[in-house]
């Protein structure tokens, strides 16, 4: 929490700006409160320190001192203090947001640029929604309600001073309450902990549903599997509302229950015939400050509950700072040379539990040349273009360019996936192909010439500029696979990896898309990661995964 806290106000000058209205504001507090010293009857032949500073400041003010004074006094002091304490709210209020706005863009874009595939593949969607969502909003009100908490606590500090200043004996009793109060609310605190974390893994569980029930909707709906989707996630919303629930009313709790015994207390004292040694004014005045205690400390309480809940909410704070921390990856330049060959040498890779997916694995790609990688699921196919891409780190082994004369991670700007099911974004069919890259409307037509989708694209009243819904849907699936290789040739790579990227298409047309690519890609590296016998009989060479992870080569065709 200190890393996370040094953070904040190393980066944020409003935290400056909200700590200087906030010793503003309880000086306010300690000015209004403080009338109620010489409102009290008893007080009027007194001559305290209060009084003193009372009196001279209703004089400066050509004001006679008495009654009628005080009360002007202390409801311009407390309008004064509201204002301002309004000011402090939302200004408080506006630092959380701008803590939730850099932490969401700094974990996400650690979460495009530099988190390991390795992890992705292995974490909910669930865990990644939470953690740049979430667990971000949370680190911003952190800070909101530890402000807030941290001034509703000196508030009523500085209301237990006046008092003091008023009646001993009021004091003592307010503190002996205040130190029960405590021990039953921190039991409460740690019941609501206890169950904020298990609310968060339960929402993490809902996200992960929702998403993965709106991404597979055809399938789900092809299968009749309508109503097994909503009845899962209809339980783990039904559990997470009810965790709020109970998180909602142990936080309510622990500031009602010592106010409703505070009334009590006083309505036992207060009763008809009983006696008491304090004036009905005095007595009025002491009500009224210790109402103040108990007032700010219950806002102390309310904000003191969330912070903690909060806190506990997110797994690890000094994680999430240290990401936000990390400095982006430097632009991968492009190569200077070309990419004439690729080498894995006794290359092994394992994603944690799951055991080695590959072991001892060697291969050499020579430019001009076209590869076919085959075998059955699970040997490691789609891992080894991770690798060759740079997307994973191998557990052992090492992945030369160029005889190591070209790094890989300089290599990468012109190694690129294609797919077998491209993802397709809701925007258009030009920012679809270009994605960030450079290109003119000539290479973008190029590109889908050599996919045989150029004719497709002339027909649509807005050509490149036509719209694609969600996921493509107003594509075919071979017309998205297309659309999947168009978009990596856009980028000119030297090596071009293709993931079960034509399985969509008949064989006339994958025939032809396959000859159209070695055409264009002659004098690069293509490299076919396939079932399909077809396909591997138009490569150069097939290169068999066995379950063994044994690399067999068939030779040069």
């Amino acid at each position: 929490m200190l890393a996370f806290l040094r953070f904040i106000a190393g980066r944020f000058a409003l935290v400056y700006g909200v700590l200087a209205m906030t010793g503003v504001v309880l000086a306010l507090e300690y000015a209004a409160t403080s009338l109620m010293i010489p409102m009290a009857p008893a007080s009027a032949g007194s001559d305290g320190l209060v009084l003193r500073v009372w009196r001279a400041l209703a004089l400066a003010l050509q004001l006679e001192p008495g009654l009628r004074t005080w009360l002007w006094l202390f409801v311009m002091v407390l309008a004064m203090r509201l204002l301002l304490g309004y000011v402090l709210t939302v200004a408080t209020i506006a630092l959380g947001k701008k803590i939730h706005r850099f932490l969401s863009g700094a974990i996400f874009s650690h979460i495009v640029l530099a988190e390991p595939m390795g992890l992705v593949y292995t974490r909910s969607v669930g865990h990644y929604i939470t953690l740049a969502g979430d667990d971000t909003f949370k680190s911003g009100t952190i800070v909101a309600t530890l402000l807030q908490t941290v001034v509703g606590v000196l508030t009523a500090l500085v209301a237990l001073v006046v008092l003091l200043q008023f009646s001993l004996p009021l004091f003592v009793a307010t503190v002996l309450f205040l130190l029960c109060s405590v021990a039953l609310t921190g039991l409460m605190l740690r019941a609501v902990m206890r169950m904020n974390s298990e609310a968060t893994d339960l929402s993490r569980a809902a996200s992960t549903t929702f998403v993965e029930a709106l991404n597979s909707l055809r399938s789900i709906r092809s299968l009749h599997g309508e109503r097994f989707a909503v009845v899962v996630y209809a339980e783990q919303i039904r559990q997470y509302v009810r965790a709020l629930l109970g998180i909602d009313a142990l936080k309510n709790a622990a500031k009602t229950v010592p106010a409703m015994v505070l009334l009590l207390l006083a309505a036992f004292a207060l009763r008809p015939g009983s006696s008491l040694a304090l004036s009905e004014s005095t007595l009025f005045a002491g009500t009224v400050i210790i109402m103040r205690i108990f007032a700010s400390l219950g806002q102390a309480m309310t904000s003191g509950a969330q912070l903690l809940t909060d806190a506990r909410a997110i797994k690890d704070i000094a994680a999430l700072v240290a990401l936000a921390q990390e400095a982006p990856p430097h632009a991968e330049a492009l190569p200077q040379a070309p990419i004439d060959l690729l080498e894995l040498d006794q290359v092994a890779f394992s994603y944690g539990d799951r055991g080695p997916v590959l072991r001892g694995l060697s291969a050499r790609f020579e430019a001009g040349r076209t590869y076919a990688i085959v075998g059955p699921s699970g040997v490691g196919k789609s891992t080894l273009a991770d690798i060759v891409l740079g997307l994973a780190e191998p557990s052992s082994g090492t992945v030369r360019v160029n005889a190591g004369q070209l790094a890989l991670r300089a290599a990468r700007a012109r190694i690129v996936l294609v797919e077998q099911s491209p993802k397709i974004f809701s925007t258009s069919l030009r920012e679809n192909l270009l994605m960030g890259a450079d290109a003119d409307d000539a290479a973008l037509l190029a590109a889908l010439e050599c996919v045989k989708l150029d004719e497709l694209v002339r027909t649509l009243d807005q050509g490149l500029d036509t719209r694609l819904t969600y996921l493509g849907e107003n594509l075919s699936g071979g017309q998205r696979q297309r659309l999947g290789i168009a978009r990596a040739l856009v980028r000119n790579p030297q090596v071009l990896i293709l993931d079960e990227a034509t399985s969509a298409l008949d064989p006339d047309t994958r025939r032809s898309v396959v000859h159209a690519l070695r055409a264009r890609m002659r004098a690069g590296i293509i490299i076919f990661v396939t079932h399909d016998l077809e396909i591997a009989a138009l490569a150069d060479e097939t290169l068999a995964l066995q379950a063994a992870d044994a690399l067999a080569a068939n030779g040069p065709r």
